[in-house]
């Protein structure tokens, strides 16, 4: 498969009938390294590039292949991601900013 035929399907899991992504990785200059090296925290960029609406930051999201986790130090080729395969984007959930983690408030119902 040549450089030009990488692609990921790429699904937000919070919108289960939206239909997939297609991203395209960029190519690299022959012999700098194969785009399965490319990093999980590049792939979150290239990710948050290609759906700036729906993922304005990378950091607000976490990838998951094959019902793993990944973690940003890896590789595409570290978790076996080949060109065609599925990333699922879940968002990260974070409390709001006038509450304390940890806190809630609760009304009395009389």
């Amino acid at each position: 498969m040549s450089l030009s035929d990488w692609h990921l399907a790429v699904k937000l899991a919070d919108q289960p009938l939206a239909p997939k992504s297609i991203l395209r990785l960029p190519e690299t200059e022959l012999g700098e390294y194969s785009l399965g090296a490319y990093s999980i925290s590049f792939l979150k960029q290239l990710i948050a590039g290609k759906l700036q609406e729906s993922v304005p930051d990378p950091e607000l999201i976490d990838l998951i292949y094959c019902g793993r986790k990944l973690k940003d130090d890896q590789t595409l080729d570290f978790y076996g991601i080949q060109p065609g395969s599925t990333v699922h984007v879940l968002r990260k959930s974070w409390p709001e900013p006038d509450q304390k983690a940890g806190e809630r408030e609760f009304g009395v119902l009389r």
